[in-house]
């Protein structure tokens, strides 16, 4: 495992962040032949788990990939946002990502045509927003995208009317009994990602399973967990956030505190993981990767 930093990015658009300097560890198979291929893994919102994000990093070296973690909330003083989003937002785990994929693409140990992102919960957010060319407008004059995207049980109640991506393959991995990201918004996400443009989006949801099966054991309640999934809105071009029940758009802050008092809630529940469950999900993981000469 290898330390690396590196700044992030800050883009000249509506959800631009402050600069950082970021921390990630990266993961690479040994004795395998270059230049590898790497995967780029953000965090949920309980940071960097040992039997989550470190996980999967062993996971894709033992299928001969490598794996930069990167640690968004470290960076900034932060050491979970489950209670409360704002600490750190998708927004700069997207920019962080950007950095990490423009730091391993200028290193010649790495396929620059096969660097990949992946994130659970709200490293699934950042994951999707990173393929969508709404978005990349926004990135002004930034040149390279990601080559492929798995989101495991992505946040899905914001959406971007213009659902247009790159076209790059895609993975959505969903739990049945989600209550904190549910399926059907991604489910609804993923269509209409499709309806755009991209036919090479694939969405598994795994019957009986709760958001983070990768914790093993029962399921447990996240009592101060700060739950969105009551707030459906459309994000616009221009950055605003339309709300289909009041029929009108707003910029960030004010979305940020009308939703706070009028639709965000506490709670939600997680785990409930079991070995078969987690090697099958891993399984596919792998097997998608493969589909699309991401590993071998």
């Amino acid at each position: 495992m290898e330390s690396v930093s590196f700044d992030t990015l800050t883009f000249d658009h509506p959800t631009a962040c402050r600069p950082a300097r970021i921390s990630a560890t990266l993961h690479i198979p040994a004795d395998r032949p270059e230049p590898l291929p790497c995967m780029v893994i953000l965090t949920s919102s309980a940071g960097v788990q040992r039997h989550r994000e470190h996980y999967y990093a062993d996971l894709l070296n033992a299928a001969g990939a490598a794996a930069l973690i990167v640690d968004s909330f470290r960076s900034r003083g932060v050491r979970r946002t489950v209670a409360d989003q704002s600490l750190v937002s998708a927004a700069q785990m997207e920019g962080d990502a950007f950095a990490a994929l423009a730091l391993l693409r200028d290193d010649r140990r790495f396929d620059p045509e096969r660097i990949g992102i992946m994130g659970v919960s709200k490293g699934g957010v950042a994951t999707l927003n990173a393929a969508l060319a709404a978005r990349q407008r926004w990135r002004r004059g930034f040149p390279h995208l990601f080559d492929i995207h798995v989101a495991l049980c992505p946040g899905a109640t914001a959406q971007h009317r213009d659902a247009t991506t790159h076209g790059k393959p895609m993975f959505f991995m969903l739990a049945a009994k989600d209550d904190y990201t549910p399926a059907e918004f991604a489910i609804e996400y993923a269509e209409r990602m499709r309806a755009a443009g991209n036919d090479r989006i694939r969405v598994k949801v795994y019957g009986g399973a709760h958001h983070g099966w990768e914790s093993l054991g029962p399921v447990f309640d996240i009592k101060d967990a700060e739950n969105w999934s009551c707030c459906r809105n459309i994000i616009e071009d221009d950055g605003r956030h339309f709300v289909p029940s009041l029929g009108l758009a707003m910029d960030e802050p004010e979305f940020q505190a009308w939703a706070r008092r009028h639709c965000v809630t506490r709670g939600a529940r997680a785990g409930g993981g079991t070995a078969d469950l987690k090697q099958r999900a891993s399984a596919d993981l792998i097997a998608f990767l493969a589909v699309h000469g991401f590993v071998r």
